[in-house]
């Protein structure tokens, strides 16, 4: 539990810090991270959202794995730089930052790699994961990881949420 608050502090805090700093390069998947939908987002937040709800679904198939890290990875900073066409209420943004620094902790990525490096090593086929300035935990025990990888709570929340509001708008509040 601890952990998981301390995400959530890492993401919240790293989120106001950005609203006074430049946004960060746009990001982007390869056809395998996108062929669940025409628009990259929609595929991201669908793989993704399936992903770390099932993680069981991927056991021992790491290189599925790499594709829903990497699509986490491209809608947390997509979605929290405004870059796409779905309405999501603010603590969607937010809450992927947070499932994201839980999955790097994980996986053992530096959580100051730049994601588009992330993305592209997790997608290379097999995942390219010998840069240990990006993959600290060396690219065989990262690997390790993908096949085995648990429910992350964060992750999961952070995605369902994001999946409820694409397909059905942000939550609406009625003025009291």
């Amino acid at each position: 539990m601890r952990r998981g608050t301390a995400a959530l502090a890492v993401a919240l805090l790293t989120a106001l810090a950005a609203c006074g700093t430049a946004q960060p390069p746009p990001t982007a998947l390869n056809a395998a991270a996108t062929r669940l939908d025409a628009d990259p987002v929609r595929a991201a937040i669908r793989g993704a959202a399936d992903t770390f709800a099932y993680p069981e679904s991927v056991q021992n198939r790491p290189q599925e794995a790499a594709i829903a890290v990497a699509q986490l990875e491209f809608i947390a900073v997509e979605i929290m730089a405004g870059r796409t066409s779905i309405n999501f209420s603010g603590i969607v943004g937010p809450a992927l930052q947070s499932g994201r620094f839980e999955v790097r902790d994980y996986l053992g990525i530096a959580q100051d790699a730049p994601s588009q490096p992330v993305i592209d090593s997790l997608l290379a086929t097999p995942p390219a994961l010998g840069n240990t300035a990006i993959f600290t935990a060396g690219p065989a025990e990262t690997m390790r990881r993908l096949a085995a990888l648990p429910r992350l709570a964060q992750a999961n929340s952070a995605t369902a949420i994001a999946r409820q509001q694409m397909e059905f708008g942000p939550p609406e509040f009625p003025d009291l």
